[in-house]
């Protein structure tokens, strides 16, 4: 065990940390090649150990109990977290963590569960790998598809939520069908595996409906996007309550969004992005990504509670909003 990071975490009074991932896999990159580098097997097994030293394992409901609690923490203790509802966590993933004893909770885009679609950004880096795999004659329908520019992985990856449509009319251009890929790989989880989740302790929590980065759409469509999804998962699988994530991230969701939200009592938690720092909605929390590549889950450790100390000066150290 690291003294210098026992003594920061410890001095920091960030005391309860929150990791996600989306996928861990010895494979090759799939539908995420571009995107996250997914964690290896034996690496996310390092995780868990290296987690387990320094912080303990609890569940969504402790979690919550501990957020709302005035008491000074004396222990340190975490909470695992996996975006976009991937089937990997109920192959690969679950089973590591039922071994274990330690919790978790799965956040779901309610539109991909069952496989019914696709995230529009798995979707460009699908077509960016027909593209690198393609002969020269299919690479030209690409070029000539954005009107003679080159530059096609740089293209793919600005198409935003907003503009979505024009990887459908790509993936069409090409002959390349995401439903066939949807059928084939099934890559998301499917009802009858979430509620086998749900039923072997696992908590499951909404992501939006589609994946939508949220400064990216209106005020209205952010909390459309948010009750829909979440009212879909509660009436579906019976849940008692009502936990989400931010797609990609909560920056720039205004301070009203979440007054909204807590009147209607759409959700009663919310998870950012933005790795160790705290935020004036005490109802939200920072998240820590640990999709870190080759990196040592202590080093990294580290170097996440330094840069919180070297923020506080600055005041970057909690979100504010507007």
């Amino acid at each position: 065990m690291n003294p210098i990071l026992k003594k920061l975490i410890a001095v920091s009074n960030q005391r309860v940390i929150v990791p996600f991932y989306h996928k861990v896999s010895d494979e090759k990159p799939t539908f995420e090649k571009s995107l996250y580098p997914s964690r290896k097997i034996a690496e996310f097994k390092n995780d868990i150990d290296v987690l387990s030293n320094y912080f303990n394992p609890i569940s969504m409901k402790e979690f919550i109990e501990i957020s709302k609690s005035k008491d000074e923490l004396n222990q340190n203790y975490f909470h695992l977290t996996f975006d976009d509802g991937l089937s990997n966590f109920y192959k690969i993933v679950a089973p590591i963590l039922k071994e274990r004893n330690i919790p978790a909770t799965v956040f779901i885009n309610s539109d991909f569960v069952d496989n019914k679609a696709l995230f529009f950004r798995y979707k460009a880096s699908l077509l960016f790998q027909v593209y690198e795999k393609s002969s020269v004659k299919c690479k030209k329908v690409f070029h000539d598809f954005f009107e003679g520019k080159e530059a096609i992985e740089e293209i793919l990856f600005a198409i935003n939520y907003n503009n979505k449509h024009i990887l459908d009319e790509l993936a069409n251009a090409v002959n390349y069908s995401f439903e066939e890929y949807l059928e084939t790989e099934k890559p998301y989880l499917s009802s009858i595996q979430i509620n086998e989740l749900i039923d072997t302790g696992f908590t499951v929590g909404a992501h939006s409906k589609s994946h939508a980065l949220y400064a990216d759409i209106s005020f209205k469509e952010q909390v459309n996007q948010t009750k829909e999804s979440m009212d879909w998962l509660v009436h579906k699988f019976n849940l008692d309550d009502r936990f989400f994530s931010f797609p990609f991230t909560d920056l720039d969701v205004s301070k009203e969004f979440f007054t909204k939200l807590s009147e209607e009592k759409i959700i009663d938690i919310s998870f950012g992005t933005s790795g160790i720092k705290k935020d004036n909605i005490e109802t939200n929390f920072q998240r820590i990504p640990f999709e870190i590549g080759n990196t040592n889950a202590e080093d990294y450790l580290l170097k996440e509670y330094m840069k919180y100390f070297l923020k506080i000066p600055f005041k970057k150290n909690k979100i504010h909003r507007n």
